[in-house]
């Protein structure tokens, strides 16, 4: 039910967005996001509670321009640029708001430094030049320029950040729309996990370079202006500071050159290891049935290693960075004060402190911002380097069909023919002429070779043949997914596809029929008719708006199959190309669909039909027969024909789904933690990376750096008045000589930088090492989940949080860890240092600290919800786009493109307002904190005139100090509460990894080893088995018990949902059951998984391929030989093919083995179970969508390899099964017949004769199946 409601959540009406409703002083003030903040503070926040997102940042309209200004710079450049692109959109805005501030920030720079010195002067002993009156107008001016600088940087911040949102959802939009036209030759050099980790990781890099970026031009001028005016106030000793800031910044800029560079490798190397997690996630049932959880973890942890020393490496020099940040003031004022020594100028409290007041500003602008610039500019150039490489990729061009045809404004999903007369005059149908092609540049041989081929309105085209002879890609060929390198393809007409390989999308049933047609009630009730979808849908939970969960997790391989069908036939097109849309369906669902819809509802259409199932075939006129590439017509009444069509039996298990409560539910909502996580996920988080001792080690040594930073500046104060006030501590003068202070404030300033960079160094291992050992936690718990969890878990949900929320571990975290703690360590030094200086402070430091903190605990609840919001509907981003990268020809076929980037801008919409609420929330809290700053400084500087009787010593260095670290609050303490509340938001991260790292695994209560050649014999015997879904209401095994002797050949028949795939999980021990199930005497759940897993070998239904080598897919431990792989080859007929494909058995396998066919793929399923060797064998339906060819090779290996093994055979095919020992007939859970087919068939009443005589002649069947090679 919850994730029926989900359904509807992207298409609800939202609340007007509230900075619609605002004022341009609340813009200025932020009020607009109060309200937010309130509901925040009480209750959780949800998706629910996301506003419309703002027209400015909407997916659509970005996407469409950026799309537009990249075709003009692919058609109209001979480089195109990305960069270009995108500066082009969004430049003049970015250039605008850069412009605005600029001048308000240098007049600060400029006058603020000289009002101070004006100010200090006033409180010199013995002054005549300036009076109290004077000196409160100083201070006002003072207060006045903090607070315009507070004003508009806030200001700029977030409309640049804005800026930088709205570059990030355009990239994004286009990303999403270039991988819906990628050729699927493609995918041999980019993958899904390449495009998931660009749109998760790459396009983020651009959420705030727009924002600091700026700083690269307007630090320089600042601090060339600064230089000016300094030398004409203060004079030529004043320089150094400004020089030591050049030296900074070209060192900085040589390390963040450095950072790019890791960066690019660290996105290499994180490309490859979500890639893996890719192929885990979508084969993870083969791949606990085959025991390869250790291998694949193992795989796993080494792309993770060369990952971390990547990101190690740039860690590292981004400490360095923040040292330079931590340093620069006080090594800037230290080499002034020598110099000053050295050249006997006088130590005076107006020079000193404006120049540190000048010097702060321009560490701020220059030593903080402009390498963070110069970082985030870095990083984001490789990003749309990367983004652009992408772009740049052989894609799917529109082929003369699309040229030739128009779309309806209502975003129909088939071509519509132009009202020419040219494209009226020409005949509808297909029309190859001597077509030749290979699927891969690779491939020595082609795939097709002088092929010809019709097909015209009105009639009905059979294609049969074996495994790999070319019946998909000659679809492929008329759908123009693959390029013809000889001959003609010529499409005439509208056209629709039904694929091989069913696809369906997170979406509900109805959605997966209509994809986006409009909704003609007439002929969807006819088209589930035809399609024999009637009883399915009386038995889903909700009817057609059932959901079909990721990857049609709700749906049997008939449902899918049929609802795959559906869709196309809804579609009222003049073509309809059909890739075996019978071998998944019960027999005489099969029957009905040929009749009723193929030669029924299409009868007036040309139909194009790749078929297994050659006995419907007969009364067709034309038939063709693909050889090895090669093609042929044949007739009907061919004497080979006949004999297939003797030898072909249907399908027997009934394919009626039942998705009512004994089935696995639906998919749950993404878990979202309260509030009340509390420190409780900090506390994790320091475990992950060791001992407390460790922690309290960093602690101590940050304590010592920031107290040795105190006493750098408390000394500088202390000459000051030594110097300049003849009444201060006159005993002292002589001790405190020139060389004296030199070597003491030289000593102080060492052992300071030494433990800075100890400190961070320490602080840098300690979040590498948590993130190493949160990732292999989290790793080790995914793979070795209960498959409840897979079925409850999309695979883009779980690639988030080794994408996203993983990277944020990595780089983010800790990045702000460092900030945040020495931030946190300044501030409580300033404060502490005010308040002893002026004691009158101490009351309004603590009330200030409380608002302050106050702050950030009212923003916390609502920023955390917000941040689990983005983290929950950036998934949903995810997962649509490898839904539809799962489902490309389909998709193109139906000319669907439009529907699913309606849909991805939809998800991407809901997304970008919880980001812009996210910074928003940022932006109010940090102006509200420094506009609390600025009136604290108010505080400090008038406390001096209030109080100035009272204090009794009240020296004009320690004035300057005081004044000068109260306005280094403003912005220092908003920058520490930013970076604490992102900290404290990107810990959801943490705790999202956590969550996944917590994961129970499967329960393995074995501990009973058997020895090494267990099961010798193969005996198999249930006892009272019951077995219940997780979640369900009623069990799909019911108390079953049968005994299967030695060597037995077991046929097991059942509609779906009668429990036949549950007898698997019951010997693969996937889902926990009652009873039990002894092999060979011994009861299996005593032996461990791994020891059980590895002795029983499948073949399955969905034959589950991985993106790498040949080798690597069938031998994952390198455990055999180079001659034991060809041997299993040969046994399946594979070997002069794959010799033939160039590199051997290096040949790359696609993602999802998409360059091989179905039967291929079955085949080398089979290769593994060979190079296996165990003595029990399961077959999970491994014919049901192969050709007759591939059947008799697979029955063939079975009979002869298999011979003296004890083999289940899922039946698929009848002739699979008529010579089985055993029949085993389930029906709801229980069995209804156990016998010799030979004794079943003489029981009329019974259910396997029933079946029997539905599916055709029985004493053909009865025989030994003889499937005729084609």
């Amino acid at each position: 039910m919850e994730d029926q409601q989900r359904s509807n959540l992207y298409n609800k009406t939202r609340k007007v967005h509230p900075k619609k409703r605002s004022n341009i002083l609340f813009h200025f003030l932020f009020c607009w996001e109060l309200p937010v903040v309130i509901k925040g503070w009480k209750r959780d926040l949800s998706e629910d509670d996301m506003y419309d997102p703002l027209r400015e940042t909407d997916s659509k309209r970005l996407g469409d321009k950026l799309e537009k200004l990249w075709k003009d710079e692919e058609m109209l450049r001979k480089n195109p640029s990305l960069a270009r692109a995108i500066m082009t959109q969004f430049g003049l805005e970015f250039l605008l708001y850069g412009f605005i501030y600029f001048p308000v920030d240098l007049v600060v720079i400029l006058l603020q430094p000289q009002f101070l010195i004006k100010l200090l002067n006033y409180f010199v002993p013995n002054q005549k030049t300036t009076s109290q009156k004077q000196a409160l107008i100083y201070a006002a001016t003072i207060v006045l320029f903090s607070f315009l600088r507070v004003l508009f940087f806030h200001w700029f911040i977030l409309q640049l950040s804005t800026v930088g949102l709205k570059a990030r959802i355009a990239c994004s939009s286009l990303i999403y729309r270039k991988s819906l036209s990628l050729k699927r030759t493609t995918f041999q050099k980019v993958t899904t996990g390449q495009v998931i980790n660009l749109l998760s990781n790459d396009v983020y890099r651009l959420d705030f370079v727009f924002a600091y970026v700026h700083f690269l031009w307007i630090s320089p001028v600042e601090a060339i202006a600064a230089a000016f005016y300094l030398d004409l106030t203060l004079g030529h000793a004043a320089l150094t500071g400004i020089g030591f800031i050049v030296v900074c910044l070209l060192l900085q800029t040589l390390m963040s050159q450095q950072i790019a560079r890791c960066r690019k490798e660290v996105a290499l190397k994180t490309d490859y290891r979500i890639r893996l997690m890719n192929d885990i996630v979508v084969g993870i049932q083969v791949i606990k049935m085959y025991t390869w959880e250790k291998t694949f973890i193992k795989l796993v942890e080494a792309a993770r290693n060369l990952e971390m020393k990547k990101v190690a490496k740039s860690i590292n020099l981004r400490v360095v960075n923040n040292s330079l940040r931590l340093l620069y003031t006080r090594l800037s004022i230290y080499i002034c004060v020598l110099i000053m020594i050295f050249n006997g100028v006088p130590l005076t409290s107006q020079y000193i402190f404006g120049l540190v007041n000048t010097y702060e500003f321009l560490k701020i602008s220059a030593i903080i911002y402009v390498p963070l610039a110069v970082t985030l500019f870095s990083e984001a150039r490789i990003s749309v380097s990367r983004i652009q490489k992408f772009l740049l990729t052989e894609f799917e061009k529109p082929s003369e069909l699309a040229k030739n045809f128009r779309q309806t404004e209502s975003v129909s999903s088939v071509y519509l023919i132009k009202n020419d007369s040219g494209l009226k005059n020409k005949p509808l149908g297909v029309f190859l002429d001597n077509v030749s092609l290979k699927w891969s540049p690779s491939f020595t041989c082609n795939t097709l070779t002088n092929v010809n081929f019709t097909a015209n309105t009105g009639e009905v085209v059979g294609i049969i043949g074996a495994a790999g002879s070319g019946k998909s890609t000659l679809l492929q060929t008329i759908l123009k997914e693959v390029d013809a390198q000889k001959g003609s393809v010529e499409v005439n007409g509208t056209v629709s596809y039904a694929s091989q390989d069913p696809w369906v999308f997170p979406a509900s049933v109805k959605q997966n029929i209509l994809f986006g047609e409009e909704m003609d009630a007439e002929r969807y009730r006819k088209v589930i008719k035809v399609c024999a979808l009637e009883r399915d849908f009386s038995l889903f939970p909700f009817g057609d708006n059932t959901l079909v969960g990721d990857r049609g997790v709700m749906l049997s391989g008939g449902q899918k199959a049929r609802i795959n069908l559906a869709r196309a036939v809804y579609r009222d097109a003049d073509i309809y190309l059909l890739d075996d849309p019978l071998s998944a369906v019960d027999a005489h669902v099969a029957e009905h669909i040929y009749k009723e819809c193929v030669t029924g509802y299409l009868r007036e259409k040309c139909v194009v039909l790749v078929t297994h199932q050659v006995h419907h075939l007969k009364n067709l006129e034309k038939i063709y027969l693909l050889k090895l590439g090669r093609i042929e017509e044949v007739s009907n009444t061919n004497l080979e024909l006949v004999r297939i069509k003797k030898e072909d039996n249907k399908t027997m298990s009934e394919d009626v789904g039942d998705l009512q409560s004994n089935h696995i539910p639906l998919e749950i909502k993404e878990h979202r933690s309260s509030n009340s996580m509390g420190r409780k996920i900090y506390k994790d988080y320091c475990l992950a990376s060791g001992s407390w001792c460790k922690v309290f080690l960093i602690v101590l040594m940050l304590v010592i750096s920031q107290a040795l930073g105190n006493t750098v500046e408390y000394f500088v104060a202390f000459l000051v008045n030594l110097k300049q006030d003849i009444t201060f501590h006159t005993e002292l003068k002589d001790i405190f000589t020139v060389n004296n202070c030199t070597y003491i404030y030289s000593s102080l300033i060492l052992i300071f930088i030494f433990a800075t960079y100890t400190a961070l160094r320490l602080l840098t291992g300690f979040c590498v090492q948590a993130a190493r050992n949160l990732h292999s936690a989290m790793l080790i718990n995914v793979i070795h989940g209960t498959m409840e969890f897979f079925n409850h878990h999309s695979s883009g949900r779980i690639l988030n949080r080794f994408s996203k929320d993983l990277g944020c571990l990595d780089e983010s975290i800790p990045l702000n860890l460092i900030l945040s703690v020495t931030m946190t360590l300044m501030l409580a030094g300033i404060c502490g240092t005010i308040s002893i200086l002026n004691y009158w402070m101490i009351i309004p430091t603590i009330i200030v600290l409380v608002i302050i903190v106050s702050y950030g605990i009212l923003f916390q609840p609502t920023t955390k919800n917000i941040k689990r919001t983005e983290a929950i509907t950036k998934s949903s981003v995810f997962t649509h786009t490898m839904a539809s990268l799962q489902g490309l020809t389909t998709i193109r076929a139906f000319n669907g493109q439009k529907i699913l980037q309606h849909e991805f801008d939809k998800h991407m919409n809901l997304y970008s307002s919880a980001y812009y609420m996210m910074i928003a929330l940022y932006s109010t809290m940090t102006f509200w904190t420094d506009l609390t700053c600025v009136i604290y400084t108010s505080l400090v500087i008038f406390s001096f005139f209030i109080f100035e009787s009272m204090i009794s010593e009240m020296y004009v260095g320690y004035i300057g100090l005081a004044i000068t670290q109260s306005i280094s609050l403003v912005g220092l303490f908003q920058y520490g509460m930013r970076t604490w509340t992102e900290l404290d938001s990107q810990m959801t991260s943490v705790e999202r990894v956590v969550e996944y790292s917590k994961l129970s695994p499967e329960q393995d209560t074995g501990t009973n080893t058997p020895s090494p050649d267990w099961p010798k014999t193969g005996k198999i015997a249930f006892r009272s088995v019951s077995m219940r879904y997780p979640g369900g209401s009623s069990p799909v095994l019911k108390r079953i018990s049968f005994d299967i002797r030695s060597g037995e050949k077991i046929g097991v028949v059942g509609r779906t949902g009668a429990g036949k795939s549950s007898l698997i999980s019951v010997l693969f021990r996937l889902f926990p059951f009652h009873g039990h199930v002894i092999i060979d005497g011994i009861d299996t759940k005593s032996i461990p998984l791994a020891i059980l897993r590895s002795k029983i070998s499948i073949i399955p239904q969905d034959p589950v391929l991985f993106l790498g080598t040949l080798r690597q897919n069938v031998d994952p431990f390198e455990e055999y030989s180079d001659s034991q792989l060809w041997n299993a080859l040969e046994e399946v007929e594979l070997r002069g093919m794959v010799a033939n494909w160039g590199s051997g058995l290096e040949t790359i396998i696609l993602e999802g083995g998409s360059n091989v066919s179905v039967g291929q793929r079955q085949l080398l399923c089979l290769v593994r179970a060979i190079l296996k060797n165990v003595n029990i064998i399961i077959l999970d339906e491994a014919t049901a969508n192969v050709d007759l060819k591939t059947d008799e090779v697979i029955q063939r290996v079975i009979r002869r390899r298999f011979q003296d093994c004890t083999v289940l055979t899922i039946a698929h095919r009848l002739n699979t099964i008529m010579d089985s020992d055993k029949i085993l007939v389930m029906d709801a859970g229980t069995i209804a017949e156990f016998g010799p087919p030979q004794l079943l068939l003489k029981n009329p009443s019974g259910q396997f004769y029933n079946l029997v005589k539905r599916s055709g002649n029985k004493e053909e069947n009865v025989e030994p199946g003889k499937s005729a090679v084609l």
